[in-house]
């Protein structure tokens, strides 16, 4: 199988797993909420760059629970103003060192067809021909 050419990542960025994982190991435990609060404002503060979406961020977070690299602390816990209630998570123990989360979490739940995104995967491993956009070519009637 062929490996396509990937664009080298910005090295000046900080990994948001890696600032999940600092996070979580500084505070002992944190719900997801606050931690993409902080990911936010540490971007733009410090990268002047625009911050990924909350849905963004638990997409990350899910991955990382289904990793196990992750779990709960405890029951959910009520907001300051009885609000929705807030699951505080911590780094599972024996997983704390650096070496043991890998480069992309992602790509070690989903594989290959993740590393490319859906369009390249399709075209550069699979083979198929990216779909036409627009209006149908106008074909000439016979009569």
């Amino acid at each position: 199988m062929e490996v396509a050419a990937l664009k080298p990542r910005t090295p000046t960025l900080p990994s948001t797993w890696g600032f999940i994982r600092t996070r979580l190991l500084v505070t002992k435990g944190d719900y997801a909420y606050r931690v993409w609060k902080e990911f936010s404002r540490y971007l733009i503060e410090e990268f002047g760059q625009r911050p990924p979406t909350y849905a963004s961020f638990a997409k990350y977070w899910w991955i990382l629970k289904q990793l196990e690299l992750i779990e709960p602390i405890g029951l959910p816990r009520k907001g300051p103003k009885g609000g929705k209630p807030r699951q505080f998570y911590r780094v599972v123990p024996g997983k704390e060192p650096e070496d043991l989360w890998p480069g992309n979490p992602q790509y070690e739940l989903y594989g290959e067809a993740v590393r490319l995104g859906k369009r390249r995967y399709r075209r550069r491993i699979l083979k198929i021909p990216p779909k036409r956009v627009g209006r149908p070519k106008r074909v000439e009637s016979l009569s």
